[in-house]
Order: structure tokens, then sequence, then C-alpha cells
């Protein structure tokens, strides 16, 4: 196998990925927004942060449930992995893979075969606030130690102790163990008629901030992305300003870096 190591790459494998999600939904009724690095990227480059290697999607949960049952998902090379389609699979959300390719994790089993990916992560109501989220980050962070094979941190001292101790006693209690309160936390959101917040609730990454006004969602704006047009969240503004603050200005030269650890090749 050859080793994929160019950055563009990387991004245009995971371009093609996203072109078949977007035709897809389009040829379903489903819908889609950019988010996260995706969004910010495309909001300030009309494409990828230059130092970024992943692709970030979020769907309305009665669209990301539909998706999970289409056969038509599954096309060429692209396979959709998650709980609802895929035996063994450890992530509370979904990827849509491109395996022509293969991925390998640092250190991390997802429970299937992958390859280049786009994450999709369903849009669910937010149903008991910052406490909440904090609680899901919780679960999130136990499911990302569950499935780590080494415990990896460049903590020192008492932290490094306390964040050893919880990731074998995550090892011990297994993904299902928080999956299961991650999944029981999305579904109580459904019960409510019109919720204040929505968000991330599946794999929560930045506490309080996550809670996103439902107003935010309640329309789409088109946005360019590397030459193509998505959809983007009505308030994008506020969504980016809530998750990382003056977005306008970039990071400083040491910060431009990915925080994902794979490597990739073509099978």
């Amino acid at each position: 196998m050859n080793e994929i190591t160019d950055l563009r790459e990387i991004q245009q494998v995971e371009l093609g990925i996203l072109r078949h999600l977007d035709q897809v939904c389009r040829e379903n009724g489903l819908h889609f927004f950019l988010s996260n690095g995706t969004l910010l990227g495309a909001v300030k480059y009309e494409g990828f942060i230059p130092w970024d290697d992943d692709i970030d999607v979020f769907m309305p949960r009665c669209d990301y449930d539909r998706l999970m049952r289409l056969s038509g998902a599954d096309s060429g090379p692209y396979r959709l992995l998650s709980q609802e389609r895929t035996s063994g699979w450890r992530l509370p959300f979904a990827k849509l893979c491109d395996l022509s390719t293969c991925k390998q994790e640092t250190c991390a089993d997802f429970g299937a075969d992958i390859g280049l990916d786009v994450d999709i992560f369903p849009l669910d109501a937010w149903s008991g606030g910052a406490a909440q989220a904090r609680r899901c980050g919780l679960w999130r962070r136990g499911v990302s130690a569950s499935i780590e094979s080494r415990f990896l941190s460049p903590r020192t001292g008492w932290r490094r102790a306390a964040l050893y101790l919880f990731w074998r006693l995550s090892r011990l209690l297994g993904c299902g163990f928080f999956c299961r309160r991650i999944r029981r936390e999305a579904e109580r959101g459904r019960a409510l008629a019109a919720p204040a917040y929505l968000g991330c609730v599946v794999w929560s990454l930045y506490g309080g901030r996550e809670l996103i006004p439902a107003e935010v969602f309640g329309s789409s704006v088109p946005v360019r992305f590397e030459g193509h047009t998505y959809c983007a969240p009505g308030g994008y503004d506020t969504y980016l300003r809530r998750l990382y603050g003056d977005y306008a200005p970039d990071p400083p030269p040491d910060k431009q870096v990915s925080h994902h650890h794979f490597r990739a090749w073509y099978r």
C-alpha cells in the first residue's frame, strides 16, 4: 500500500467523500450543515483551514436517523459506518469513509476497518443546560479513553496520575457504557417541542459553549468550500463565536497544526 503523506492529497480524498454525501442528501431530501473547523474554514478561507485535515458536518437528528437507514449511502468505495449500521462500531456518531483508502488512528480502535472519512454528527436538543453539556463531555472523554489501546498524556504529576486512573477505569467499563449514557442524553431532548438550545450532544468538546441558541439553525445560508457550495447555519457567526470567540485573527504559527493523529494509505 502507498502511504498518503501530502496534506492536500488527504483533503482531496475527503472532498470526494463530502461531494458523495451532498449527492446522497440531495437525492433523498436530507439536509446538513458544515460545522466546527470545516465551517470556520468555509467562512474565512472558502475552503479548508490551511493546516486542517478533516471535515465535520451536522445533520438535524431527523435527517441523521433517515440517513442511517439509507442503503444508497454505500456506493462505490464509500461506506457509512455507525452504531445503527455497523456491528461493533464504538463511536456515538457516524463516519462516511472512502474504503479505497485505509486510515489508522494512533492507538485508537473504532471497531471497524476505516478509510479517510467525513465525520457526521447528529444535531440534538439540549435538555439540561450547561450541566448536561459538562456531563456529556465526561461521557465523550470516557469513549475516547476506552478505545485507546495505550495511555497517552503530556500531563505530569497528579494530573497524569488522575488521567491514568480514568483511562484504566474507562477501559474496564468499555465504550458501550459511555455510549449508552450519551444516547440517553440525546434522547431526552427529543421530547422538547421547542428546545432553546441545539448542539452536538453526542460528542461534547466545548462544555457549556456547545449550547447554541436554536434559532442559529432555523435557516441556512450558502457558503463556498473548495469550489463547491454547501449549507451553513443561518446564524453561523453566533455559532462560531460561541465555540471559538473572535475567530477573525489566525492563531500564532506554532498553533497552526492539526490536532488529529493518523496515518493513511491507498489500498
